[in-house]
């Protein structure tokens, strides 16, 4: 359980992107983020946990969920990534 929210991973799953299901790597770093590209790398997105529904993310993290995955495949050592994370919460 403590390794799973420190590790990084990547697999292939089908998600509905505009109507249609699309092929995708997804990506998920700890319990952090889980974000998707599909091969083509035309399309990019996160799950959204405030709205509970994927998100795309456009261009801007295009580069960075890339490399996310290519570290993960062990393809490029590891190094920052700057991604989308949801705000800290107050706690009650």
């Amino acid at each position: 359980e403590t390794a799973y929210g420190r590790n990084i991973e990547t697999y292939a799953g089908t998600l509905p992107i505009d109507g249609e299901d699309r092929k995708v790597d997804l990506l998920r770093i700890g319990r952090v983020v889980l974000a998707y590209q599909t091969p083509d790398h035309s399309q990019t997105g996160f799950w959204d946990k405030t709205a509970g529904e994927w998100t795309s993310a456009g261009d801007d993290y295009r580069r960075a969920v890339t490399e996310g995955i290519r570290i993960a495949r062990k393809q490029a050592a590891p190094s920052l990534l700057e991604l989308p994370l949801p705000a800290a919460e107050v706690a009650r």
